[in-house]
């Protein structure tokens, strides 16, 4: 892919030495404007621009702790996925709190009364369904940029970070201590319609057809 950049880098540097600095914008503008347009279609059919798609995300395993049911300051709790701890002031149990939709710690000690307390593991599997990378194919994160010398359609920042771990398939730290390697999903590239798009635009500017 690199060497298609550079290969009609080289051909149309010759073909537009001689227009106008104002017209080498405008053709730039037109071609950046296309190109992030089309960049934009293809990672929200989620395909390389060779036209295999992209690897799929990986299944993640959810493990889950069973619930405890217990009396407090005079209310009946249900907490789930609860795991023990120590707080400043003992011993406490955490979990997701389904009365309040919420993760909350209670200190062991202000248990008025257990009702239940079950121990038991579940784990299950699921796919994220939603598509990839659509904040990333979005004008805020993929950029353009066009003067007399080209167009540059990219990224820039946290969001380059983030698209050059997943284009050229690196490694990067998911959460403290787990480091997890991602497949190559290609981002950025010309495809063959790309390509055609260009040679059009260069074209019509030279022969005074592009408005």
């Amino acid at each position: 892919m690199t060497d298609q950049f550079r290969q009609l880098d080289e051909i149309f540097a010759q073909i537009l030495q001689g227009a106008s600095a104002a017209g080498r914008t405008r053709t730039a503008r037109s071609i950046g404007k296309s190109l992030r347009a089309s960049q934009q279609r293809r990672i929200r059919s989620q395909r390389n621009p060779d036209g295999s798609p992209f690897t799929k995300r990986r299944r993640r395993v959810l493990r889950t702790q069973q619930g405890l049911v217990f009396e407090w300051n005079g209310e009946t709790r249900h907490l789930k996925n609860w795991r023990h701890g120590i707080g400043r002031h003992g011993k406490t149990i955490t979990g997701f709190d389904e009365d309040r939709g919420a993760i909350r710690t209670f200190y062991r000690a202000d248990v008025e009364r257990w009702i239940e307390i079950n121990t038991r593991r579940a784990t299950r599997t699921e796919q994220r369904p939603e598509p990839m990378f659509r904040r990333l194919r979005t004008y805020r994160y993929l950029k353009m940029s066009a003067d007399a010398s080209g167009a540059t359609v990219g990224y820039d920042g946290i969001a380059g970070r983030i698209a050059r771990i997943h284009q050229y398939g690196q490694c990067d730290e998911a959460r403290p201590g787990v480091v997890v390697s991602y497949p190559a999903r290609i981002l950025l590239g010309f495809t063959q319609a790309d390509e055609a798009a260009i040679t059009e635009a260069v074209i019509s500017s030279l022969s005074g057809r592009q408005k």
